[in-house]
């Protein structure tokens, strides 16, 4: 019986690690990095009633908590698949970023309509998946 516990949870662990990888088997190439500068963006796997992201021309609006609070960004591309993040603004006063902070973003791959990116912030890098619903 412990046995197939151990099996189940493996089984979990890896069907989890390929969800979140089998958008980038065949990605693009090359990267179509165009696709961030407008639309509106989730996080992989998330609502965008969670969290959700809208570009529009040289801005981003970051929402969460069911789009009751947000974050507003002024965006600058450094090149094509570079882009830096500065906070212009919140409307949560709980949240660590502060106006002027900055972010380094970096589009690693695409794959349709997902964007991998790199994000650096904070002195730490974290990646994470878009996905590009409108």
């Amino acid at each position: 019986m412990k046995a197939y516990s151990i099996l189940a949870s493996i089984l979990i662990f890896c069907s989890s690690q390929l969800k979140s990888q089998e958008h980038f088997l065949l990605p693009d190439s090359p990267a179509k990095c165009h696709l961030i500068k407008e639309g509106k963006f989730i996080k992989e796997g998330d609502s965008a009633k969670k969290w959700n992201i809208v570009i529009k021309k040289d801005s981003q609006r970051e929402y969460f908590n069911n789009n009751k609070d947000y974050i507003k960004y002024k965006i600058e591309f450094l090149d094509d698949c570079t882009y830096k993040t500065t906070v212009t603004g919140k409307s949560d006063g709980k949240n660590p970023m502060r106006i002027g902070d900055v972010i380094t973003n970096k589009i690693i791959e695409t794959d349709h309509h997902f964007i991998k990116i790199q994000s650096q912030y904070f002195n730490k890098t974290d990646e994470f998946v878009l996905e590009k619903i409108e």
